[in-house]
This record gives structure tokens, sequence and C-alpha cells, in this order.
């Protein structure tokens, strides 16, 4: 039962936890939902128990809206954050940015090159394809060298992200990163990448001030749960330091320098054609 529990979240985990979040994000469809369950419970019911169907439906109603209120939103991130050290400014071998849709990843990626050009690295590693573009032109604009940067194409999931670290900076002797994601992400993505050897210095990047207080809870939500499916799948089980090299020529494997990964050049060849 436990490897058949495994096996649901290494393959269906991802697809899963967002398609509930989508449907979860809608307050109009999941209150309707909710209003008609009440209604057709109290319809269907023996008259002694409708007023116990009614207190079950306005419960769960009432638990909705509570969970997409800020009473709810803003604790759940805090407590995410507060199990997260602070950025304490020092140096790294690299930045490396995490993925995430457009509406929420914030000013991360200005964030990065700003770090890049004032020192704190010397170089910084771009997960998604598209975002690698978008990072490209920034550097363009402020007359910084594309070389800067690193692109790492072959990424959908949190784990992908860290195993393509793993290859890329491993095997390159980078070993201290800066990482800049979300605050909700932040705990289960420094969890993962520091089990895997690295030494990391976390940033968290503010979700713009616009998103909404109900999308703010489920992603919280997401990520309690993410971090009881990576613990379940032993993501977390940390390796030494010492151990990082070996792990980036294994990832290699998966994750193979000429297919999955993209230099400066390349982008700027892969525009050019486009």
């Amino acid at each position: 039962m436990l490897e058949l529990f495994k096996g649901f979240l290494r393959t269906y985990w991802t697809k899963f936890t967002w398609s509930l979040f989508d449907w979860l994000s809608s307050a109009r469809l999941v209150t309707l939902a909710l209003i008609v369950f009440t209604l057709v419970m109290f319809l269907a019911s023996q008259p002694r128990y409708r007023r116990r169907m009614v207190t079950v439906g306005l419960v769960l109603l009432a638990t909705y809206w509570l969970i997409i209120s800020p009473l709810f939103s803003i604790p759940a991130t805090q407590l995410l954050m507060s199990q997260v050290p602070k950025d304490t400014g020092e140096t790294a071998d690299a930045v490396v940015v995490l993925a995430r849709e457009s509406m929420i990843q914030g000013h991360r990626y200005e964030t990065a090159v700003a770090m890049v050009d004032s020192g704190r690295a010397p170089e910084m590693l771009i997960m998604g394809r598209t975002q690698g573009k978008k990072v490209f032109h920034q550097l363009e604009q402020r007359n910084l060298s594309p070389e800067l940067m690193l692109n790492a194409v072959c990424v959908k999931t949190t784990l992908n992200e860290a195993h393509s670290a793993g290859a890329i900076l491993g095997s390159r002797g980078a070993n201290k990163i800066i990482l800049i994601t979300d605050p909700p992400h932040m705990l289960r993505a420094w969890l993962l990448f520091k089990s895997l050897g690295f030494t990391v210095i976390p940033h968290p990047e503010p979700i713009p001030d616009w998103v909404p207080h109900h999308e703010r809870s489920f992603l919280a939500i997401r990520e309690y749960l993410g971090l009881i499916s990576y613990a379940a799948l032993g993501r977390f089980n940390q390796r030494p330091a010492s151990a990082l090299p070996q792990f980036a020529q294994e990832m290699l494997s998966q994750y193979p320098l000429n297919d999955c990964f993209m230099t400066a050049d390349q982008i700027r060849q892969s525009l050019s054609i486009s």
C-alpha cells in the first residue's frame, strides 16, 4: 500500500495539486458548489436530518471563506517562512531562480540580474526556456554579458529544477547558491536543494500585492501538502556536501548538457531564428 501511495505521488502529484489549486481558487465556483450541495442534502434527507445537513453545508461554506481570507493566507505563509533562515547577504557561487507562472513570479528575475550585477555571484541559473529568454533580454538591456546566465530547459517540477541545478552546478564545482523563489514555495525548495549537498542562501521574492488572498491561501496549502509528499518520498534526506560532484555526474545522464541546458549563444541563435 505504501509503495502504491508513493507511486501516485511520483506520477500524479504535480498535476493533481495544480488541478485542485485551480478549482479551489475559483471562489464563485466553489461557493456555488457548496450551496448546491447544501440544497441537495436538505431536499434528499429525511426531515429529522435536514437541520443537521444544512449545518454541515454552512460549516463547509464558512470554513472555505475563512481559508480564502487574509485570516488564513497570511499566518499560513508566515508559518512556512518562519522555518527558513534569513538571507545574510553573503556571496555565493551562483544564483538559482526557480520558475513560476507569470502572475505570481514577482520581480525574481530583476532581483537575480541585480545580484549578479552587484557581484553577489558570478553567474545565475534560470529555470525554464521562456524565463531564460526573458532574462537574456534583461541582461542585454543593462549592457551585461549574457554569459552570466545558464538556462535549464528540461524542468517541469521543483524536483526537476533541483536535479538540473545539481547536474550543471555540481559538475562545475559550484556548491553555494542563492535560491530565489516565492515565500510559500521557499521552505520546500530550500530543504530539497539543501538535501542534495548545496549550501543554500534563501532569498524569497514577494508575491505581487495584487495577487488575491484566496490564491495565496491555496499556494500555501499546496506547499504544506508538498512538504508531506516530499518527506514521504524521502526527498529531504540529507546528502553530505562532498557527495554533490558524484550526484552531479549521475544527474548528467538524466539531464544531458547538450539537451537540457542552453548557453547565451544558443538563446541568441534561437531568438534570431524565431
